[in-house]
């Protein structure tokens, strides 16, 4: 035995693996015992065990403005509240080396099952944790969990931009340390651990490609599942806990992982625990115990070989030709009747979750286990000794805790997130690119502005250049946040410290940092005037550097304590409002009141300017006198010594603010809980078995597919003919790779068909292709509709009356049985219900071709039939339907009229009837020489995939060349062919390309309107923010500058730099805050506009009535609040413009916020562009640097800034006509002048045009609208 297993060592995978996954298990078991590195393999024990949480008592409650509103209001009033018992009581045992699968719906209580026994269940006020579970005989706070337990999220959280072989290889550094750490014995699995995972989940041809998400093409969807598993197997634990890892993979790759899992389990002895979702009997067959919830209650945990006696018993007995999967879901969900076998009166049967877990409890298999459980952990228990020592071998991770909790020692680990970290920014080379050259232009534009300019406009200058590098770290709020949802998944499993990632997150900014303040800084200094020396310059550039680190680090520890982006640009906004309030720009050091000057002296940006000040006039190029004046005029009187005191106290602010980072990061959580929720609304559907009837159908006619019922409405028929088609896309490396190769077939009216294949075979791909969303790649080949590949009008009449309408939209809601929730918010649906949702918005746009992608992933048996049999009953109606499909149970594949079966390549397998019983399909392939029979009662969907070799490792002969080399082949080209032709039986039209959109523009802008209002109506978190804080910043400013007389040059100045900061201040929080809304709308916007809902016209004005009552409602709060406390003129036309301007300023730039979201490719750049676009918004506002003062070579640019309007009006209504004298000293020489002449002569801000002004905005703002419209037209960021 020992020189079979002597060693592991290998050069490669391929002769790690001689001999197969299960000798190489059996070597790696050998060895661990002589090194004494035996895989612990727990027996874990439940008893008593309860989950109960406060929810809120009304179902499918979503927050509103109202509803905030109220609760300012009413703080009295709490919202009521309910336990919902996610987990009722249940005892049980896990044994070594078992595989137990988990039977249940969605919102059963699985989800939360798994987290209570890999210990990551909420323990809060709001719940309450009940019963023991022990591991070995000890509880879960005695051992090191996260060593023991691996738990598989049903989510896929991965960073996008890396690859799948990265995505595992840090995944194993982080949990299993480096190779070379490792015994001598062990090394070399060690190092090819990332590559055997890779192997076994059959990722090894998509390893170097990037995971990619929604917005980024990377893997497949089934292959991303993949990588999601993966990222927990390479941890090593000895205890699996999987949560419905099945989504999204076809059948035949299910039952591969899952053998892959048995191998393991039963060579080393670990416990995988998986709960999935419509489970085919090959899949079952592979678990040695069941066990199954229901509304938290266990209805059966034991053998899965006694399970079907067990009902039986109950008085339910499974039919030969449904899968038992299926058929223990329906039973313990109360709708057995039907499968009743009469040994138990029908009104005796079982039908709730409390019947059954009371029977389960009566039960012979519970009574043993209930033995078990009273007799504890002991050596009884076990086969041999060696299984109760292994078992007991738990207990080392009780040892192992008070070690290390980590793989990886700080340093190593630390440069491993350094690295990470790096690959993520060097991967968006738009997000860097963007940097830079905005880095590059503002520079320049500073530059050129400020070019040799007089020292009386230093202050402002230098603040700007500062206060730039404010608006930049804004940004880090967008980019920190994109990583939260990684680092929530990866710090409780020990990945790395919290501290490190914090580390890691703050010092790859440096060198981003370091470019920026370099590339902007020299260019504004050499430019500016400011002294030019070496030594000058290099302190500019330190408190450059050390300010913008400190606000980036600012920013950053923001992002970690907001719930979501909006609040934390909301944060950041109210503390960019105080640090540039408080700078001693805006407002003079002298003048701010006593209550407010401790944030003058917190401000990070009063320190950098302060020290940035003192610097430059402290040079020889200033006299003593000189140097003095000035600085006074600014109110700067402090010493050459806080030049570095500025320098140190931001440094220390730098790591002030790191360290409360990570302190965010590591005590606060902003994670959606999923496992536990209020039972969901029902469809009140009946038990019995005639729960699935035929009703009336959404256009079908009374005896014939004509294309029009009574009440709905007429929709063309059509004959969709693919011929040769092909797709290409071009990879990174500018090499094109062919995704789909020759695909010929035909989809005719009334027949619903299967587009089936092994994951990523290219079933989406080609979906998508005949849909026409592709926007990238090279398609080659016809798409014909009708036998016509190119526009023309469908022949349907668009005069519907509104009775059809309604009448097509109540029998769509009775077809997908949704009448019974019509008026729920689709917010607080069941994923199953969404999924109907989903469907039924594509019926009642009445399409004459259907395409669904998945429509059953993520369900459960009994909903995946409901949704099936709804999507049968509408392409009866005479529509034409494309469903791809991964795992259909026997039920639901023979729903299907034909199939279409992909290859991995792209090649056509089979396309053709199935027949009844999929017999046609079946005969096909049993004619093909060297294919294996189908075995009695087997899946006919989990065989064709089988033979094709879809799952993982398969190798089998070419079945693409059988099938062009077919009788079959030869038959479906001549039918493809002929209804290609155009028929005077059918309307040519095309799916090609944007057909008329079915109703009028003003009925599109109506209901978006409505849409867009009920949407901003349901997002409190940035209309209700706004509300909140713009009466708030109408308060700061308006005590700030109380009452205060502009009796002076320093004062009249200050109230011009507020009226300034007030526009700045609001605009760009709207500028900013608008982004992320935006962003998420215009997801939907691509879907709902391929499907031809609606034109982009109406979508962009729906954009702008949207914003139209939020914006005037917080404009007037914080127009009347700053305007009466600061003292402003009396007069009420005065007020009332003031307002109005400032209304159109405001809007303006909300406006060109949703333009950038729609411009550019993500809300990353989008930050980036705002940014730049605010800075020119400043720069030629006129209050930095005052039109008189500028050069005529870029004066003109005032005239494009909706800022240089709004200022000049605000200013001119509020001074250009007071006639107080004031001095005015210039040059050493004062004069007396009016407040109204010095403006004039000073900013160029004349009253008499101040409608002109306002004229100006309203252009500007004309101007926007246009712009968003085109953008939508004809910029899109789909990538498909």
């Amino acid at each position: 035995m020992a020189s079979r297993y002597s060693t592991l060592r290998a050069d490669d995978l391929e002769t790690m693996l001689n001999g197969g996954l299960e000798r190489f298990y059996k070597k790696y078991d050998h060895l661990s015992r002589k090194i004494n590195l035996q895989l612990p393999t727990p027996e874990v024990r439940f008893e008593n065990l309860s989950f109960s949480v406060q929810v809120p008592a009304e179902v499918g409650a979503h927050g509103t403005v109202g509803t905030h509103l109220a609760s300012i209001f009413t703080p009295w009033e709490k919202v009521p509240m309910t336990t919902k018992h996610a987990l009722h009581p249940m005892s049980g045992i896990i044994k070594p080396g078992s595989m137990t699968l988990i039977l249940a719906n969605p919102g059963a209580g699985k989800s939360t099952f798994l987290k209570a026994l890999a210990g990551k269940l909420q323990d809060n006020k709001q719940t309450e944790i009940g019963g023991d579970i022990l591991y070995s005989g000890l509880r879960g706070d005695e051992i090191d969990l996260v060593k023991l337990v691996g738990l598989v999220d049903q989510t896929d959280n991965h960073i996008p931009t890396l690859t799948v072989r990265e995505t595992f290889k840090f995944a194993d550094m982080c949990v299993n340390g480096r190779p070379e750490d490792q015994p001598e014995e062990m090394r070399d699995i060690a190092a090819l651990r990332t590559e055997l995972f890779l192997q076994i989940l059959g990722l090894e041809n998509c390893a170097d490609t990037v995971v990619g998400d929604a917005l980024l093409r990377g893997v497949s969807g089934g292959e991303r599942k993949r990588v999601t598993v993966g990222e927990v197997l390479v941890g090593g634990q000895s205890l699996f806990l999987c949560d419905e890892i099945s989504t999204g993979l076809d059948s035949a790759a299910t039952f591969d992982i899952i053998k892959a899992l048995r191998t393991w389990c039963k060579t080393l002895g670990g416990s995988v625990i998986v709960a999935l979702l419509q489970p085919t009997p090959e899949v079952v067959e592979q678990f040695d115990d069941i066990l199954m919830v229901n509304e938290g209650h266990m209805v059966y945990h034991g053998p899965r070989t006694e399970i079907l006696d067990y009902f039986q018993g109950l008085g339910f007995t499974c039919p030969p030709r449904v899968d038992p999967a299926d058929f223990l879901i329906e039973v313990t969900s109360g709708r057995g009747h039907s499968y009743s076998n009469g040994t138990v009166p029908n009104k005796d049967l079982a039908v709730t979750s409390e019947d059954f877990n009371n029977l389960f409890c009566q039960s012979s298999i519970y009574r043993k286990t209930h033995e078990a459980i009273s007799k504890g952990f002991n050596e009884h228990q076990f086969e041999s000794a060696e299984d109760f020592k292994k078992a007991k071998s738990v207990a080392n991770l009780a040892r192992s805790k008070e070690k290390s909790e980590f793989g990886l020692a700080f340093v190593p680990s630390t440069l491993l997130l350094l690295n990470r970290q790096k690959l993520i920014w060097l991967r968006d080379p738009p997000l860097l690119w963007g940097k830079v050259i905005e880095a590059i232009i503002v520079g320049l534009v500073l530059g050129m502005i400020y070019f040799d300019v007089s020292s009386t406009y230093y202050l402002r200058m230098i603040f700007f250049s500062i206060a730039l590098f404010q608006r930049q770290a804004w940004q880090q709020i967008t980019i920190s946040f994109q990583l939260r949802k990684v680092f929530y998944k990866q710090r409780p499993r020990n990945f790395f410290r919290t501290t490190s990632y914090a580390i890691a997150e703050s010092v790859v900014q440096i060198p981003v940092n370091l470019v920026v303040s370099f590339i902007l800084g020299t260019f504004f200094y050499f430019m500016s005037g400011l002294t030019r020396t070496f030594e000058k310059y290099i302190v500019f550039f330190i408190v450059l550097v050390a300010f913008q680190h400190a606000i980036s680090a600012y920013m950053t520890m923001l992002s970690s304590l907001s719930p979501s982006i909006t609040v934390g640009q909301a944060l950041a906004s109210i503390s960019v409002s105080f640090f540039l309030l408080f700078s001693g720009n805006i407002i003079l050091a002298d003048l701010i009141p006593d209550y407010w000057i401790w944030m003058y002296w917190f401000s990070p940006v009063s320190w950098a300017l302060r020290s940035n000040m003192l610097s430059e006039f402290s040079s020889d190029r200033y006299t003593p006198v000189e140097s003095a004046s000035l600085l006074d005029s600014f109110s700067i009187s402090e010493g050459t010594e806080f030049i570095w005191f500025g320098i140190i106290v931001l440094i220390a602010y730098y790591f002030l603010f790191t360290t409360l980072n990570g302190m965010a990061l590591h005590y606060i959580r902003y994670e959606k809980y999923k496992g536990v929720s209020v039972k969901p609304l029902t469809d009140n559907a009946p038990d019995e078995d005639n729960v699935y009837v035929e009703v009336a159908t959404p256009g079908a006619a009374d005896g014939a597919n004509k294309g029009r019922n009574s009440g709905g409405l007429p929709f063309t028929p059509s004959n969709l003919c693919i011929k040769d088609l092909e797709y290409f896309v071009t990879l990174p490396s500018g090499e094109e790779k062919q995704l789909l190769r020759g695909i010929t077939a035909h989809f005719e009216p009334g027949r619903m068909v299967a587009l089936m294949g092994a994951t990523g075979a290219g079933k989406t791909t080609l979906m998508d292709v005949i849909a026409g969303r592709k926007t990238g790649g090279r398609i080659v080949g016809d798409i014909i509709v009708n036998g016509s590949g190119v526009l023309s009008q469908p022949a349907s009449s668009p005069n519907f009356t509104k009775e059809q309408r309604m009448n097509l939209v109540h029998e769509t809601l009775d077809l997908l049985e949704l009448t019974s929730i019509s008026g729920a918010m689709v917010g607080g649906l069941s994923v199953e219900q969404k999924k109907r949702v989903t469907i039924g918005v594509e019926v009642v746009a009445n399409p004459s071709i259907l395409f669904l992608d998945e429509p059953t992933s993520g369900l459960d048996a009994r909903s995946a039939l409901i949704v099936m049999r709804g999507v049968q009953s509408i392409a009866r109606t005479g529509r034409t339907v494309l469903c791809t499909i991964h795992q259909p149970s026997i039920s639901i594949f023979e729903l299907f009229d034909g199939l279409l079966l992909l290859q991995r390549g792209g090649y056509t397998a089979y396309f053709g009837d199935l027949g009844v019983d999929s017999v046609k399909m079946l005969e096909y392939f049993a004619s093909i020489p060297g294919t294996m029979e189908i075995r009695p009662q087997y899946n006919p969907a989990t065989y064709m995939l089988e033979v094709i070799g879809a799952g993982i490792g398969r190798d089998v002969k070419d079945y693409s060349v059988e099938y062009k080399n077919s009788e079959l082949y030869k038959s479906n080209r001549e039918r493809t062919l002929k209804l290609a032709e155009v028929s005077s039986d059918f309307v040519c039209h095309s799916t090609l390309n944007y057909t008329p959109i079915a109703t009028g523009f003003l009925n599109q802008l109506k209901e978006l309107a409505k849409k867009q209002q009920l949407t901003y109506w349901r997002n409190p978190q940035y209309n209700f923010m706004r509300m909140f804080l713009f009466p708030l910043f109408g308060v700061i400013f308006g005590t700030t500058f109380y009452q205060l007389e502009a009796d002076s040059v320093k004062r009249i100045n200050s109230h011009i730099g507020l009226i300034y900061n007030s526009m700045d201040f609001i605009g760009v929080i709207n500028l900013m805050t608008v982004l992320e809304v935006t962003c998420a709308e215009r997801a939907v916007f691509y879907r709902e506009r391929m499907s031809n809902y609606y034109g982009p016209l109406p979508y962009s004005l729906s954009l702008w009535f949207a914003e139209v009552p939020y914006l005037i409602i917080v404009i007037v709060l914080f127009v009347t609040i700053e305007y009466w406390l600061v003292g402003w003129s009396d007069n009420g036309g005065d007020f009332i413009f003031f307002m109005f301007v400032f209304y159109l300023y405001t809007s303006a730039c909300t406006y060109v916020g949703q333009w950038m979201s729609a411009l550019m490719p993500n809300e990353k750049v989008a930050n980036v562009a705002v940014g730049a676009l605010s800075c020119l918004f400043n720069l030629f506002s006129g209050y930095l640097l005052p039109r008189p003062a500028m050069k005529a070579g870029y004066k003109w640019f005032t005239y494009l800034m909706p800022s240089s309007y709004s200022l000049s009006a605000l200013v001119g209504v509020q001074f250009g006509e007071v006639q107080d004298i004031i001095s005015v000293t210039e040059g050493g020489v004062t004069t007396d002048m009016t407040v109204a002449q010095y403006i004039e002569d000073t900013y160029d801000f004349r009253p008499n045009r101040k409608y002109n002004f306002m004229v100006g905005l309203l252009v500007i703002w004309a101007v926007l609208q246009v712009a968003i419209y085109l953008t939508f037209k004809y910029v899109s960021h789909l990538k498909r």
